[in-house]
């Protein structure tokens, strides 16, 4: 096997050049273009990979990203995972994902995991579910952090969100403009700031006209059993707009079994866009949340932390995507 000797000895250098080249540290040594080169060159032709522990020790870092997740088993959320690692995986770093469901036990047990790794910093996902105690316990650690979703509280640590009361707009507007009057909101928990903003864009949007939100757990389920209990209730809805796709399955599937036609008798948007969507029949209208980029954004922004920069909040636009569940008038889609 290739060692670190062998390469400094074919590019006439010494072994400190060859380790100052390919494993700088937190402060780079100064080493000429010229000799950067022969040292890379040499390196490659003798297949030679430099050690991550060596890597890792000599610019004080572990190469490590901690990933929380909340629930791998909702399609979204492996969608994140796959942004973060991609992201990771261009900045030559490994993650460690993390799955609490839903659990504050899980959750303080991986923290102390992570600590114990020496991760580079921590993506935690779901964090508009958390209260205010698993919101503290986070508080409470020095390693970087960024939270995927708003949280509830103010925390120190930045977050990375779409701007989800937009969302809720968009979705209510494009009800409005295929001519749905009788629109109900079909929610998840409103102590969710998620849920909450969706819930106030619909509100917004809709202005002097009626509103109504049906509350659920969030769960298909539970949101099957809420809308056929409104479904038994004059007058009958002809649209819902589902706070996220799961909940929208709902909506279809109570639609089916109460035969009724989506989209003529009652029109479905849904919120997320996950895989799935694109090919439920009808196709199901949603609001798109690029769950890759918000994975990929949430590495970066760690990176800058690790770095020492001030790092704000930020807010991604969301976009409606128009499938068969919202055709307009005459079968057509509403430009």
């Amino acid at each position: 096997m290739t060692t670190i000797d062998d390469v400094a000895r074919a590019a006439g250098v010494s072994i400190a050049t060859v380790s100052r080249v390919l494993s700088p540290g937190a402060v780079p040594h100064p080493v000429r273009a010229d000799t950067a080169q022969r040292v890379r060159e040499a390196a490659r032709r003798l297949k030679f990979i430099p050690s991550p522990l060596a890597r890792g020790l000599a610019a004080r870092r572990s190469g490590l990203i901690g990933l929380i997740v909340p629930d791998l088993a909702d399609q979204h959320y492996p969608q994140i995972a796959i942004g973060v690692e991609d992201r990771a995986r261009e900045a030559v770093m490994a993650v460690l994902i993390c799955n609490t469901l839903g659990e504050i036990d899980r959750l303080a047990d991986y923290l102390q995991l992570l600590h114990s790794r020496r991760v580079d910093a921590i993506v935690l996902s779901g964090a508009t579910s958390l209260n205010a105690v698993e919101l503290q316990m986070l508080q409470q650690g020095d390693i970087p952090l960024v939270l995927i979703g708003r949280p509830a509280i103010h925390v120190k640590w930045p977050y990375v969100s779409i701007d989800n009361r937009l969302g809720g707009r968009l979705a209510t507007r494009h009800l409005i403009q295929i001519g749905r009057e009788r629109i109900v909101h079909l929610s998840g928990p409103r102590t969710q700031t998620t849920m909450a903003d969706r819930a106030r864009g619909y509100v917004d949007e809709r202005g002097a006209l009626p509103s109504e939100v049906v509350e659920s757990n969030g769960t298909p389920e539970d949101g099957y059993d809420r809308l056929r209990a409104r479904l038994d209730r004059e007058p009958i809805p002809d649209a819902v707009f589902a706070a996220t796709d799961r909940l929208a399955v709902a909506a279809l599937a109570i639609s089916a079994d109460r035969s009724l036609h989506v989209p003529r008798d009652l029109a479905v948007v849904g919120f997320d866009d996950v895989p799935l969507a694109a090919h439920l029949r009808p196709s199901l209208t949603t609001v798109s949340q690029p769950a890759h980029e918000l994975g990929a954004v949430a590495v970066e922004m760690a990176q800058r932390l690790t770095a020492g920069e001030v790092v704000d909040p930020e807010l991604l636009p969301p976009y409606l995507i128009q499938r068969h569940s919202t055709l307009g008038p005459g079968g057509r889609f509403v430009p």
